[in-house]
């Protein structure tokens, strides 16, 4: 179920996961701002069963508008996690 962590020193989110635990993905985006921050994913849906998820930053700025986005980043995702993941499309981070 830990198939992704976020860590963060403030200015750096680093993103790391993925189904193989001996091979993970790692991703790192340096925050353009300082404002609050959003972790958002996409989870494909369709007839196929999806194998990967989409991820990516949004930095926000005092009055909660857009002010950068990070790259999409593609993670590996197993079957069960990604049905979870369809249920719970995003959380908020606060600085």
């Amino acid at each position: 179920d830990n198939a992704l962590s976020i860590t963060s020193d403030g200015l750096t989110i680093r993103l790391e996961g993925g189904v193989e635990p001996n091979k993970p993905v790692r991703y790192s985006y340096t925050r353009q701002a300082r404002g609050s921050w959003s972790l958002n994913w996409l989870v494909p849906i369709g007839h196929e069963k999806p194998s990967n998820i989409k991820v990516f930053i949004h930095e926000l700025n005092a009055g909660n508008q857009l002010s950068h986005m990070s790259p999409i980043y593609t993670i590996e995702m197993g079957d069960e996690l990604l049905a979870k993941l369809a249920r719970d499309a995003t959380f908020f981070v606060r600085a």
